[in-house]
C-alpha cells in the first residue's frame, strides 16, 4: 500500500473516529429558556434534525470529554500506537507519514479535557476549521477544488488539488466531523434500540432549542442517555450531551458557544502558507481512492443487528445496539505483536488493568475491555459485569 493511499485512508479513519467521539458528546450549559415552543413529537424532532438543510453558518464549538481514562494511559497512548504501527503493512506504511501521525495525535488529544474549534461552512464545497486553544494551531480549509491541512507543531501543510464537486464528501475533512449534527446521524442508527422523548426546551449559544433525550433500552450500557439540543427554528443540532448510566458527570459534551447563520466571508476559505512552513502538494487523482470518473467512498459500516457476525481479522460483533461488544480472537492479537497478546504493544499500560476471574479487566468511564487468560479480548461501551458474563 502506498503512503499516499494509506494517508488518505488514515485521514478518513480519523474522520470516523472523531465522528464516533462527537457522537458521544454534549449540549452546553442551559441558559434560561425563552417563550414556550410549539409541541413536537420525539420522532418528528429527530427527523427534522436529520433533514436540516442548514449548510451556511459560522460558529465556535466547545468540546469537553471525560472518558475516565487514567492519566498514564493518555500520556502513553501516542508512543504505544506508534510502536504498534511500526511493524510493516498498512500501519507500518502510515508510520512513515508524518501527516497521519499528526492527525492521530490530534485525535488522541480530544480524549480528555476541554477544547474549542472555530467552524465555518458555506455549502458542500467550502468549509473551514481551526483550533489553537492549546497553543498548537491546527487548520483545515476546503475551498472548491482545493483543500489544505496545517499543523503548527511541525510547521507543515498539505495541499489537496483537483477536488471535483461530487468528490467533496470523500476528501480529507476530519475537523468537519466534530459538529453535533454528526451525533444526530449516529443516533438515527441506534434509534431502534432506544427510547426517545422530548424533554422540554432550553438555550444553547443564544438560540432556543428543543432537547431530545435518547436512552438505551435494557441494561448493560455505560451510557445512561444522550441529550441532543436542536435549534427550534433551523432544526440544526447545536449540542449533544452523553450521561453515564451510573449517574455521574457527563462523559462528553460538544456544543456551540456561538453560532451565526449569515454567509461566511469569502476570505474565510482562503489559505496562506505560514512563513517557513513546508508545503506538500497531492492530487486527489494520486490518492488511490477510486478510478477516473468514479470517486471512491469510505467503507460503510452497518449497524449491528444482533448475534455473532464474523468480520475480517478474526473480529466478531456480539449483541446489538448500545450493548454491542467487539470480540478479538487470540489469532487476531497474534497478528499484531510478537508476544501473541492483543495488548502486547501497550507494554506498561497492562499494569493499569486489574485481575478478575478468568482474565484482566481495563475499566474507564465510557468503555471497558476484558482480556481473558487465553488472550481473547472483549471490548465495548458496556459495564464490567456485562463483559464478564459475556465471556463465561
Amino acid at each position: 500500500m502506498s503512503t499516499n493511499k494509506t494517508s488518505r485512508k488514515r485521514l478518513l479513519l480519523v474522520s470516523a473516529a472523531v465522528a464516533a467521539v462527537a457522537g458521544s458528546v454534549a449540549a452546553g450549559t442551559a441558559l434560561a429558556a425563552g417563550p414556550a415552543l410549539p409541541a413536537v413529537s420525539a420522532e418528528s424532532l429527530l427527523a427534522r434534525a436529520l433533514n436540516s438543510h442548514t449548510q451556511t453558518f459560522t460558529g465556535t464549538v466547545q468540546s469537553t470529554v471525560d472518558l475516565g481514562l487514567p492519566s498514564q494511559l493518555v500520556s502513553q497512548l501516542p508512543s504505544a500506537l506508534a510502536s504498534a504501527g511500526g511493524k510493516g503493512g498498512p500501519a507500518g506504511s502510515a508510520a512513515a507519514d508524518p501527516q497521519s501521525q499528526q492527525a492521530e495525535q490530534q485525535l488522541l488529544s480530544l480524549l480528555s479535557g476541554t477544547h474549542s474549534f472555530d467552524l465555518a461552512v458555506d455549502g458542500q464545497n467550502r468549509q473551514s476549521f481551526s483550533s489553537s486553544d492549546t497553543g498548537r494551531t491546527v487548520r483545515f480549509v476546503h475551498n472548491g477544488t482545493e483543500a489544505w491541512t496545517y499543523d503548527s507543531q511541525t510547521n507543515q501543510a498539505v495541499q489537496y488539488t483537483n477536488i471535483s464537486p461530487d468528490e467533496a464528501k470523500t476528501q480529507p475533512s476530519a475537523p468537519a466531523m466534530t459538529t453535533p449534527a454528526d451525533a444526530a446521524r449516529l443516533l438515527q442508527q441506534i434509534a431502534p434500540f432506544s427510547s426517545v422523548r422530548v424533554d422540554g426546551d432550553s438555550m444553547v449559544a443564544g438560540r432556543q432549542v428543543y432537547v431530545l433525550v435518547v436512552s438505551p433500552k435494557g441494561n448493560g450500557s455505560t451510557v445512561g442517555d444522550v441529550r441532543l439540543s436542536v435549534d427550534a427554528k433551523t432544526f440544526m443540532p447545536l449540542g449533544v450531551q452523553v450521561d453515564p448510566s451510573d449517574g455521574g458527570s457527563p462523559i462528553a459534551d460538544v456544543r456551540f458557544t456561538s453560532v451565526s447563520y449569515a454567509p461566511p466571508a469569502a476570505s474565510t476559505f482562503d489559505f496562506t502558507l505560514p512563513q517557513g512552513a513546508k508545503l506538500t502538494t497531492r492530487s486527489v487523482a494520486d490518492l488511490g481512492h477510486g478510478t477516473a470518473g468514479k470517486p471512491g467512498k469510505p467503507a460503510e459500516s452497518k449497524a449491528p443487528q444482533g448475534g455473532q457476525h464474523p468480520n475480517a481479522n478474526d473480529v466478531q460483533l456480539l449483541g446489538s445496539g448500545w450493548t454491542t461488544v467487539y470480540k478479538l480472537s487470540p489469532a487476531a492479537g497474534a497478528k499484531g505483536g510478537k508476544s501473541g497478546s492483543p495488548l502486547s504493544e501497550l507494554g506498561a499500560l497492562q499494569d493499569l488493568g486489574h485481575a478478575v476471574p478468568g482474565g484482566t479487566l481495563f475499566t474507564t468511564k465510557a468503555f471497558n475491555v476484558l482480556v481473558t487468560s487465553n488472550g481473547t479480548v472483549y471490548a465495548g461501551a458496556v459495564t464490567p459485569a456485562y463483559l464478564e458474563n459475556l465471556a463465561k
